[in-house]
């Protein structure tokens, strides 16, 4: 039989005076609002000698802490609300994202726009996020799958390129506070941003809250985004193995 029409829920699209674009869109079957803000950034514009500086930016930009609150006095008042606020970077983008109960909406939306605007990075935390990004570096071919995947990557696009590098002791070793600092602020401004809401809300009164905690950002440097990187095939085709004669399976990867 035919495919069933898509029909796309109702939204509102609106955009600050800042270049801020945000989209909502209620939902009331639960009382329940989430909502993510991405931003065009990603791992592929962090330095080759730097590689591991925009996950840890991602990480750090949350744990870090703000302006205003630790990142313990922030765990505090998310957990007593059954709240969340995380923050990340992956290869192709940033975001930020939170969830609350419907009554709890503006507290938490308020860490939230803090946690975007305000960060610290503190050092203790990026001290401990590169400690544990050295554990995993030591541990990365106890998985089988996982060495796999990461070769692939590399024999698609080459070793070199952005979308196959691999974090190293020394490139973790070349990353400083100033370096998140940095990256965070080139990035991260209201027109290099989508936020996006749905949930248990009324949409007059989110506008407003966004209007509140959103409208008077301005960024900290012009916003750049550089062009992307070029991408060409490193092998044009061909069987590759990783020998690994004590697995009793093989792993598996095609594509090009």
């Amino acid at each position: 039989p035919p495919l069933p029409e898509l029909k796309l829920p109702k939204y509102t699209r609106f955009e600050l005076k800042n270049g801020m674009r945000v989209y909502l869109m209620e939902d009331k079957e639960l009382p329940l609002v989430g909502g993510t803000a991405l931003f065009r950034t990603g791992q592929r514009f962090e330095p080759i000698d730097k590689t591991g500086l925009a996950s840890l930016t991602g990480e750090v930009m949350r744990t870090g802490g703000t302006q205003k609150h630790s990142s313990d006095e922030l765990n505090q008042l998310l957990e007593r609300r059954a709240a969340a606020v995380e923050t990340g970077i992956n290869a192709t983008s940033g975001s930020a994202s939170f969830s609350a109960l419907a009554e709890d909406i503006e507290p938490v939306f308020d860490l939230f726009a803090e946690v975007i605007q305000q960060p610290i990075f503190a050092q203790e935390k990026l001290d401990l996020a590169k400690k544990q990004e050295q554990g995993g570096i030591a541990r990365r071919n106890d998985n089988p799958n996982d060495i796999s995947s990461r070769e692939f990557q590399k024999l698609i696009y080459g070793d070199r390129s952005p979308y196959a590098r691999t974090v190293e002791y020394k490139t973790l070793a070349n990353i400083s506070r100033d370096d998140l600092v940095s990256f965070y602020q080139k990035y991260f401004h209201p027109k290099n941003m989508i936020l996006g809401i749905s949930g248990d809300f009324d949409t007059a009164k989110m506008r407003s809250l966004i209007e509140e905690k959103f409208g008077n950002w301005e960024p900290s440097q012009s916003a750049e985004v550089p062009p992307l990187p070029t991408v060409s095939p490193a092998n044009q085709g061909g069987v590759f193995l990783v020998n690994q004669p004590q697995l009793s399976q093989s792993y598996v990867q095609m594509g090009h």
